[in-house]
């Protein structure tokens, strides 16, 4: 089972959700592989020091035949591993320009561990590029991350309208598994309108559980801890099990 955690707009919470997405569904017993495909590399630096990382998914883009295994990493939680970034991934985008198959690169490298793992979360850059087309093409499902703000709906039809693109010529199985509202404070009109305008755009997709504007949350990655293992009695920690859960529920298991 592979999803990833979409948008292009940056802000919204995706790395966070992709980091205790992963580690909620390991500390479920799952086999999760996280594999970061974001230049900015937050997601890697939520788990390893730089000095850590000797060779990242850049291979994967950049190399024939990779075999991903080679730079797959144990995390300090059990049951979750990742495959790192870092910011030579800035390069794929202009090197894989005129390659026919740039599309399906990242769909070919992680085939053959695909049975591996139980899940495996894609956390995407905030683009509509290369790297994000890769991470929907080789995925069963995206997670939507949105904030309830008065911009939070912007530039979601482009989002739309690529993932229809490249459910229509490279993956027809893809589909929407939920929304999530991130960054969501109730005592706000502002926030609590913006939230009914996700809901009237995609109805039941939207997750019923959101996630609360927190300062552990901000601080877990830092510590190099998701928010279970950093604040396991907060609200986000809570927030997110249910998430996770959810998720569990839609995809049947």
């Amino acid at each position: 089972m592979i999803i990833t955690i979409a948008n292009q707009k940056g802000g919204v919470g995706k790395t966070t959700t992709a980091i205790n997405l992963s580690a909620g569904l390991a500390r479920k017993g799952f086999r999760t592989l996280i594999v970061d495909v974001d230049a900015q590399s937050n997601s890697t630096s939520a788990f390893f020091m730089p000095e850590e990382i000797e060779n990242s998914v850049f291979l994967a883009f950049s190399e024939k035949d990779f075999d991903i295994t080679q730079i797959t990493k144990e995390t300090g939680t059990p049951n979750l591993f990742a495959v790192p970034s870092t910011i030579h991934l800035a390069k794929v985008e202009r090197m894989l320009a005129s390659e026919i198959d740039a599309p399906i690169k990242l769909r070919k490298v992680l085939a053959p561990i695909k049975n591996i793992f139980e899940f495996i979360i894609i956390d995407s850059p905030p683009s509509l590029g290369l790297l994000t087309v890769n991470a929907l093409v080789t995925s069963d499902y995206i997670i939507v991350p949105i904030t309830p703000s008065p911009w939070s709906l912007e530039g979601v039809q482009d989002f739309l309208d690529t993932y229809k693109g490249v459910k229509e010529t490279f993956n027809e199985n893809l589909r929407i598994l939920g929304v999530l509202v991130t960054l969501f404070d109730s005592r706000t009109i502002l926030a609590r309108e913006a939230v009914e305008k996700i809901k009237n755009l995609f109805g039941e997709l939207v997750f019923p559980e959101y996630i609360t504007r927190s300062v552990r949350l901000e601080e877990s990655p830092a510590f190099k801890e998701d928010i279970f293992s950093f604040a396991p009695e907060s609200k986000s920690a809570k927030s997110y099990d249910k998430i996770v859960e959810e998720v569990l529920k839609r995809v049947g298991k």
